[in-house]
């Protein structure tokens, strides 16, 4: 091994590059390759927030139908159970409203 070839020359400098052009060309070459990096990064992150927005809308309204579909559900229950039983009914609520009173009145 020669130990001149180790050290670089004067023309070369201490960073290596026979010149500030070639420098600057590999400098520029390096930031374009970083920029196009993320961009392109920046793009998966757009295309995954769409697809998790999209899953997200998705399961949202889904939970909204199902419990529309309970309070339905419910309310047809409770009607039926009205039309079926109207006195009970009507005693329950004068019970609830008579024990809401006397709590509020407090």
């Amino acid at each position: 091994m020669n130990p001149e070839n180790l050290i670089p020359s004067i023309e070369e400098g201490i960073t290596g590059f026979a010149s500030s052009a070639e420098a600057t060309a590999k400098f520029e070459a390096g930031k374009d390759h970083a920029s196009q990096a993320a961009s392109e990064l920046k793009e998966a992150a757009i295309l995954k927030a769409q697809a998790v927005k999209s899953s997200t809308v998705l399961k949202a309204e889904d939970v909204r139908r199902k419990v529309e579909d309970r309070v339905q559900d419910a309310r047809s229950r409770c009607e039926q159970r009205t039309r079926n039983e109207p006195l009970k009914c009507l005693l329950y609520a004068f019970g609830i409203g008579f024990v809401t009173g006397y709590i509020f009145r407090r």
